[in-house]
């Protein structure tokens, strides 16, 4: 009786030492992913965040900041106009009367930015899957500054579902479409550059209008 008393209190024992590791990694995550950080990027981390979805990290140097999403570069501010200005730009030019726009991704609101500057379109239609990317780039001073405040035009519809279940569904036809994911390499990522998806994004758009993706 005594060992099986000496042994229930050794496993109970261990059971709260388990406990206790785990709870404690819980609440040091974050701080051990900023020192892990702190060794892969060049410049100083600013920001970090985890979401259901991605690792968000800003990098800051002396003349520059960097968007990171799951430790890969999305843009740098010292040269991200020349990817966005050539995005955008030529497929509006081949709808010069478009009035609804479509963007999938581009939760920084980069590509927002550039569309604004044609007067002729009435409403940006945004779907991106990530809030936290969205509210992000609505909210803090240093990306407000980089798109203008793109999410704070009243043109801007900013939609934060998953693109391949939006499209889906009917919302209408659009006049142009912007498609602005970052590179495929997981499944979920993957579905976005699939043939079914491009279907559905045919479908989303008026007859003859452009689609313009990143590669």
């Amino acid at each position: 009786l005594h060992d099986a008393i000496t042994r229930r209190r050794d496993l109970q024992v261990n059971a709260i030492f388990v406990l206790a590791l785990l709870v404690a990694g819980v609440a040091l995550a974050d701080r051990l992913s900023g020192l892990a950080e702190e060794g892969m990027y060049a410049d100083e981390v600013i920001f970090a965040k985890s979401t259901p979805y991605q690792r968000i990290v800003i990098t800051r140097g002396r003349a520059s900041f960097q968007l990171f999403l799951n430790g890969n570069l999305q843009f740098s501010s010292a040269d991200e106009h020349r990817y966005h200005e050539a995005l955008v730009h030529p497929a509006l030019a081949l709808a010069p009367e478009a009035k609804r726009v479509l963007v999938l991704g581009g939760g920084d609101g980069l590509a927002a930015r550039e569309i604004l500057k044609h007067p002729n379109i009435g409403e940006i239609v945004l779907v991106d899957l990530d809030p936290a990317m969205t509210r992000l780039a609505t909210d803090l001073p240093l990306l407000r500054a980089q798109n203008e405040d793109s999410f704070h035009s009243p043109r801007v519809k900013v939609i934060n579902e998953d693109a391949y279940v939006w499209l889906g569904q009917d919302h209408g036809r659009f006049d142009a479409a912007i498609v602005d994911f970052p590179d495929p390499n997981n499944f979920a990522l993957g579905k976005l550059y699939t043939t079914r998806f491009y279907r559905m994004l045919r479908r989303s758009l008026a007859p003859g209008a452009p689609a313009v993706v990143q590669s």
